[in-house]
């Protein structure tokens, strides 16, 4: 057995399997063996489903064998965030008060995965109901960042564990949701990519919601060629004689326009953060791509508005969820009980405010972009704190929290598609992300630009 398949990219592991290099059975027992040995806390995985596991995997195996083959990602292990129903097993929402919830079937896009042949490891930690971006989830214990070896640093959230379950080895790839940023900050941290899907691209039935007008589903990955196949294997597309990676091939960088904003995103950054994100964009400039300062009226505008309004999408939280957390509120760690419960106090008029405030500024900035090219911009302002700085500390968990959630959620306001890509490490040596921005319904161009990218920031 190789001892570096938790090194591989998931492309290359189903590439392995379809070639007769790789059994799934023991790829799956390898990573299920890693998992046991790793995760002793059980922090990063709150639960496995070693029996599911193995089932597909042996199918994947003998279909590998007689050459009928689901997709280019048949047989390779993924995590799935515990937001998602898999039939059977409990999903809770990262939340003691929904430690009993078993799920009844697989939620849609779980179901679309295993007719592409993909492979559930189990469910990770997050944070509870989904509703921080931090990852601290004290009920259950936080995964602290695996770079650094000196500190326990934030893993970034909401998709806390599916991002440390690639980082570490221990998946090939994740499955998360993005609300406002819930994807994408985790895996800037942990030096991955991930894709932030359009809202209403990818059906939420059997995803456990933190917000019915912002919720999306979206991978994390090693790379865009992974993240263009599992978004590929969610939209349902493979099957029927379709078993080919998506083509990302044929983008010249010289043809390619970045739009710098001017105002709000590249602010108040930290320095490390900031030497990264602009040293990528110099090798970008230097390789041919086009780019450009643009002031971005419509992100000032949205600061504005949730200033005024609130975050609306407490209230949307608290419709889901009120009646479990008030019935065990003392198992609910108390930052999360307090924005839940905040939603529980805003008028229906500051709610529509709000969204008919972002429905009039979302084609504006829509039509900005197809003007200046796609916005690119730091994925996270600042580096992670250490979770014990903040655990119990309400002040500074907000702070850092809204800082950390700064630039990611525009776009689930405004409705964009969103990629970040790994661009280098901060003075302490932790990754950063460099995230671009588009129009909803961009993910395929946006995949394929961001491989031309990636090409470049790797070089």
């Amino acid at each position: 057995m190789t001892a570096d398949w938790h090194e591989m990219s998931a492309l290359a592991l189903g590439a392995g399997i379809g070639q007769g290099e790789i059994d799934a059975s023991e790829l799956c027992d390898y990573f299920l063996e890693r998992i046991e040995r790793i995760d002793t806390e059980h922090n990063i995985y709150l639960r496995t489903t070693p029996e599911r596991a193995r089932t597909e995997a042996a199918a994947a195996a003998e279909r590998a064998r007689q050459g009928l083959r689901l997709s280019p990602l048949d047989g390779v292990p993924i995590s799935w965030k515990d937001l998602y129903d898999t039939a059977g097993d409990v999903t809770s929402h990262g939340a003691k008060v929904l430690q009993e919830r078993v799920a009844v079937k697989d939620a849609t896009v779980v179901a679309r995965a295993t007719k592409a042949g993909l492979v559930c490891l189990g469910k990770t930690n997050q944070t509870e109901f989904a509703f921080s971006i931090l990852g601290i989830n004290p009920n259950y214990g936080t995964p602290a960042n695996p770079f650094d070896d000196n500190v326990a640093r934030l893993p970034g959230g909401s998709t806390s564990g599916g991002a440390v379950s690639v980082s570490r080895g221990l998946a090939a790839a994740a499955i998360g949701s993005d609300t406002g940023g819930s994807v994408r900050v985790p895996a800037a941290w942990n030096s991955l990519t991930g894709l932030k899907t359009s809202f209403g691209c990818l059906p939420l039935e059997g995803v456990l919601g933190l917000s019915t007008s912002m919720d999306t589903v979206g991978p994390l990955a090693r790379d865009v060629a992974d993240a263009a196949a599992l978004y590929t294997a969610l939209m349902g597309r493979y099957g029927a004689g379709n078993c080919h990676a998506p083509d990302l091939s044929g983008v010249d960088p010289a043809r390619l326009n970045l739009a710098l904003p001017s105002n709000l995103v590249w602010q108040g950054l930290d320095s490390g953060v900031e030497r990264a994100a602009r040293g990528a964009v110099a090798r970008l400039q230097a390789a041919g791509v086009r780019v450009q300062e643009a002031e971005i009226p419509e992100f000032d505008e949205v600061e504005a508005l949730i200033s005024h309004f609130g975050p609306f999408h407490a209230a949307e939280c608290h419709a889901l969820w009120h009646e479990f957390i008030e019935a065990q509120p003392n198992l609910v760690y108390a930052p999360i009980l307090e924005r839940i419960r905040l939603g529980g106090k805003m008028p229906a008029s500051t709610v529509e405010g709000a969204k008919q405030g972002l429905r009039k500024l979302t084609p504006a900035l829509h039509a900005r972009m197809r003007q200046v090219g796609v916005l690119a911009m730091p994925t996270i302002a600042i580096s992670p704190p250490a979770i014990a700085e903040l655990e119990s500390d309400l002040e500074a968990w907000k702070a850092a929290n809204v800082m950390t959630l700064r630039n990611t959620r525009l776009g689930n306001f405004l409705d964009c598609t969103a990629l970040t890509l790994p661009c280098g490490k901060d003075d302490n040596g932790i990754p950063v992300g460099l995230m671009l921005m588009a129009p909803s319904g961009w993910e395929e161009r946006l995949l394929r630009m961001g491989s031309a990218l990636e090409a470049i920031l790797l070089a």
